[in-house]
């Protein structure tokens, strides 16, 4: 339940933006396009993340995005989305508190 008023609430995917460095090479053998975004499904991240060294996850998702840059402009704003109970849910939460976005979700602990 929504405890306070918000001038605007977003309802989203809950994505983690992955910043690391790699080579051309390493795109090429994932088949991955430098600049753009690539979607990957839990086997693929398993398989990526074994070879790269993450600099940085961030909280994303189009809406998520959306709501940060409203706060940035000074609203009251909330996302809703669902995450999992892991380190990379926990970081997503920890990423929209950092921008004065208040999170409402119910966590959950998927076997992966």
């Amino acid at each position: 339940m929504v405890d306070n008023k918000y001038d605007i609430v977003g309802i989203g995917n809950s994505i983690v933006d992955v910043i690391t460095d790699v080579e051309d090479q390493f795109l090429n053998e994932h088949e991955l396009r430098k600049g753009l975004m690539s979607l990957v499904d839990l086997d693929g991240i398993k398989n990526i993340s074994e070879k790269i060294d993450i600099k940085k996850t961030v909280s994303g998702g189009s809406v998520a995005n959306s709501i940060v840059g409203l706060s940035q402009l000074g609203n009251d704003v909330g996302f809703i989305g669902k995450v999992n109970d892991d380190e990379l849910g926990g970081k997503y939460e920890e990423g929209l508190k950092t921008e004065n976005v208040k999170y409402f979700y119910s966590k959950k602990k998927e076997e992966l």
